[in-house]
């Protein structure tokens, strides 16, 4: 009995070291690599004093210091960043026009300009959560099968007026078909939005959020855990649309990416 007892101590200090070590080895930083065009991301190590303001970008991996920057849409070309001079590629976005016809979206109504402003709290509100890191792997997973009609930066005219720019992926396809997780996380909201229909926000760690709009059927509610491919929801063509897609938004520290950054 006793040497039982020694064997499975024996065995247990040595899967609590494996973790242990496991843990050491593995990175905390894992983002993907630098890209300097609109919806880019910096990428680099970096030793030197931190602005307080620029410290949420500085992420610690055993020894070493990196600074992960999303470069947001509107940026300009050329900007200092902690002493640094940065450049970015400048990059022609294609024009996309669409036709709403929907009453409801060009005449709105004052219930839904109130509606659509604290939808707009609430969706900035999840965006900039920044947690402990539970995703795998930054080779994200395609989150559903379908066409890419609509690619990020894309400069948007709605009935001839110009609006914000397309800041995610839109892959078109049949109604019900399936979304899935393209990493492990944490759902942080379901719901249904004004412009965005149903909608499904997932918390990645370390600052990286993806969501999901104009959903069919939502498979899931807020508080679950999800993995890697696990069916999460079906795509749909609620909210402002003129068919059935799935718009998927990459977001790093609050910024929107290009989703392609994660799913090359």
């Amino acid at each position: 009995m006793k040497l039982i007892k020694n064997t499975f101590f024996i065995f247990l200090s040595f899967l609590i070291s494996c973790s242990t070590l496991e843990n050491q080895m593995s990175p905390k930083c894992l983002y993907p690599k630098e890209m300097l065009e609109k919806g880019g991301i910096i990428n680099r190590e970096y030793t030197g004093n931190i602005d307080k303001e620029l410290n949420k970008y500085i992420c610690k991996d055993n020894k070493n210091s990196y600074l992960v920057y999303p470069i947001p849409y509107d940026s300009p070309s050329e900007f200092l960043l902690l002493g640094n001079k940065i450049r970015i590629n400048k990059k022609n976005f294609r024009e996309s026009r669409i036709v709403i016809k929907d009453k409801k979206f060009n005449e709105i109504s004052k219930i839904n300009l109130k509606r659509i402003s604290e939808e707009k709290k609430i969706f900035d509100k999840y965006i900039k959560l920044i947690t402990e890191k539970k995703y795998l792997s930054i080779n994200f997973k395609m989150p559903s099968e379908g066409i890419i009609s609509s690619e990020y930066g894309v400069k948007r005219f709605i009935n001839n007026i110009p609006r914000n720019p397309h800041l995610g992926l839109d892959i078109a396809a049949d109604k019900g078909t399936l979304i899935v997780a393209p990493e492990n996380g944490k759902i942080v909201f379901s719901g249904n939005f004004f412009y965005r229909g149903n909608l499904l926000i997932i918390d990645h760690g370390n600052g990286i959020i993806t969501t999901y709009s104009h959903l069919d059927e939502i498979l899931k509610i807020k508080g679950d855990f999800v993995k890697r491919g696990q069916k999460i929801a079906s795509i749909g063509s609620s909210g402002r649309v003129t068919g059935p897609h799935l718009h998927f938004e990459t977001i790093v520290y609050g910024i929107k990416i290009n989703p392609l950054i994660f799913l090359k």
